[in-house]
């Protein structure tokens, strides 16, 4: 939680940083990236319960104490510049979400292709397995009871006569 924490405030000095000498965000992109990052990180150890509570609480409020502060300097750039955050904010984890299905979906789709094969490969192996033993069962049958060309060398041969 602490590095996460860290994370979220020296990405935060450099958002800061460019709001006030550029007046822009985009200057801050990687940075931004990190942000939202560390946020959401601390926000779901937050919400499952993991690591120290008492850094849990700092971790809110220090993101929250930041959240403000960027909120005055957004508003004091432009009319609606937190406004704007809040939007690019929400797309942001908009696609973020959609990036994470589309990975469950390929991740299934990839399991779903490796049991199709496997499935495949068992059935094969099956009808090899029975086919093998099909030959050797007519091997073994042929060696036990072999065949002669000449019909009267064969036992319980019998000749009818007419």
């Amino acid at each position: 939680m602490l590095a996460e924490l860290a994370i979220a405030s020296a990405s935060f000095k450099i958002i800061k940083q460019c709001v006030l000498d550029s007046g822009d965000l985009l200057n801050a992109g990687k940075a931004i990236s990190d942000y939202f990052g560390a946020e959401q990180k601390i926000a779901k150890q937050v919400e499952n319960g993991t690591g120290d509570i008492m850094a849990a609480f700092q971790a809110k409020k220090d993101l929250a104490k930041k959240e403000e502060e960027l909120r005055w300097l957004l508003n004091k750039e432009s009319l609606m510049g937190y406004h704007q955050w809040l939007e690019f904010k929400a797309q942001y984890y908009r696609d973020q979400k959609e990036n994470e299905k589309e990975l469950a979906r390929a991740r299934h789709k990839r399991q779903a292709a490796i049991e199709a094969n496997i499935t495949v490969a068992i059935k094969a192996f099956g009808i090899i397995f029975i086919i093998m033993v099909l030959v050797f069962g007519g091997l073994i049958y042929m060696k036990k009871n072999p065949v002669v060309s000449d019909p009267k060398i064969q036992p319980g041969y019998h000749k009818m006569e007419r």
